[in-house]
């Protein structure tokens, strides 16, 4: 069997839903696929200068998979992010994450908080000290598409030639 995995990517969606279904035979499950594939999905959407989620509602194992990914993502993000302000839409745009997916994942991790008429996003230190030492023990196992080798292209539907009078 040369099968192992298989992506079906929302096209047109109304609700932005950049993945249908994510299948990996259960032969090679736990071995990084399931991520390769959210990855490349999310690496899809950013080239496509979208913001997109799985469709939902999501199975267990489907919503544990994304809720690790978001998790090791955001953390990801916040350990190389400059001391500067942000936002959770500059976030959803620079990682084509929809905000709710972050909204509720940061909620998860207790770092954002309802503080004077706004949402925070605490950089808290333990969490990303935490992050830190699990990458350093777990090292680079996760499955990556290097994104200069994708080479392809969004569909640009044609221009219609518009009506002068």
């Amino acid at each position: 069997m040369t099968g192992i995995l298989f992506l079906f990517q929302e096209k047109n969606s109304f609700l932005n839903y950049n993945v249908s279904c994510i299948l990996t035979l259960p032969p090679y499950q736990r071995q990084g696929y399931g991520r390769l594939l959210i990855d490349f999905s999310y690496l899809l959407t950013r080239v496509e200068k979208k913001i997109g989620s799985p469709e939902k509602p999501l199975s267990d194992l489907g919503l544990i998979s994304y809720r690790s990914y978001w998790k090791d993502v955001l953390l990801q993000y916040l350990c190389n992010f400059g001391g500067k302000e942000i936002s959770v839409k500059d976030i959803s745009k620079e990682m084509a994450i929809d905000s709710y997916d972050i909204v509720s994942t940061l909620q998860a991790l207790g770092m954002m908080k309802y503080w004077k008429g706004k949402h925070i996003i605490l950089k808290k230190q333990d969490v990303i000290d935490d992050y830190k030492d699990r990458v350093k023990r777990r090292g680079p196992v996760y499955k990556e598409i290097d994104p200069e080798c994708l080479k392809w292209n969004p569909f640009q539907p044609p221009k219609t030639p518009s009506a002068s009078n």
